[in-house]
């Protein structure tokens, strides 16, 4: 049943409507890059901010994923804004006819879907979903700390400061306290988030998991409720992207028998 046509438009040509239908995909594609990029992004950025806050900021590739997250958005900000304003150039017949084609076949273009009807989309996609599970591996010890501190599992040793350390970015400044974590007959280097008199140790709470964005020292219900929060948002994500990524697969498999049908093995 065909699409109705504005008062003295002509009938679409195949040719037109199979172009306009591929621009409309690729914009659609692109959209839902965008929201795997600003998610992304988002998070780990606050991820970012709370190690920042606590006086420990990530390591250089744990910014580096941040920044490569940032830059998926902005690509896909550029490649959406493009194809939308191809579509709105088209002729409306032909706009309309590519919709209801591309109506039919909607679910091809969603991430799991395997093979993917845009290769090149589909992999930047999947760049940015497996960067965000990277992000939610690294948030598990502040998740982990953040629950121990609130439920008094952690332990409390001596924090013996010796330095202070000034950090800065682009927006400001923040000094904290360098010094050594007495950790069981071990000295281990820490940072406390604030100043501090150098050379009067002093008690805290020990991360219990001291690993990731888990290095930080917590001084403070409130920063450990901070914590806590961005990193059940944090492995929110994760989980959702396992899902997806298992979906892949499972659909993945399922090709391959199409393909492969002898491949199966025989009932004995």
């Amino acid at each position: 049943m065909g699409s109705a046509l504005p008062p003295g438009a002509t009938s679409p040509v195949e040719p037109d409507v199979a172009a306009a239908v591929g621009v409309l995909h690729r914009r659609r594609d692109w959209g839902r890059a965008f929201w795997v990029g600003s998610l992304g992004f988002l998070l780990a950025y606050g991820g970012t901010a709370s190690a920042d806050a606590q006086g420990t900021p990530p390591p250089q590739w744990f910014l580096d994923i941040v920044i490569a997250l940032g830059v998926l958005l902005v690509v896909s900000i550029i490649a959406t804004i493009v194809y939308a304003t191809r579509l709105r150039r088209l002729p409306p017949a032909i706009r309309a006819a590519a919709v209801a084609q591309a109506a039919s076949h909607r679910g091809a273009g969603r991430v799991h879907h395997y093979p993917p009807r845009h290769t090149a989309i589909w992999t930047v996609r999947w760049i940015g979903m497996l960067l965000i599970l990277t992000v939610a591996v690294v948030a598990v010890p502040a998740l982990v700390d953040g629950t121990a501190y609130l439920t008094g599992a952690d332990r409390t040793v001596m924090f013996d400061p010796l330095a202070h350390d000034t950090n800065c970015d682009r927006y400001s400044c923040q000094t904290v306290t360098d010094g050594i974590l007495e950790t069981g007959g071990a000295g281990v280097s820490a940072s406390w988030q604030t100043v501090v008199p150098l050379g009067k140790p002093f008690q805290v709470r020990e991360p219990a998991w001291r690993w990731g964005l888990g290095l930080a020292l917590i001084n403070s219900d409130g920063t450990a409720v901070i914590a806590l929060v961005v990193s059940l948002l944090i492995e929110g994500a994760g989980i959702l992207v396992l899902i997806q990524l298992y979906r892949l697969v499972r659909n993945w498999r399922r090709h391959r028998q199409r393909q492969f049908p002898s491949a199966t093995p025989a009932a004995a």
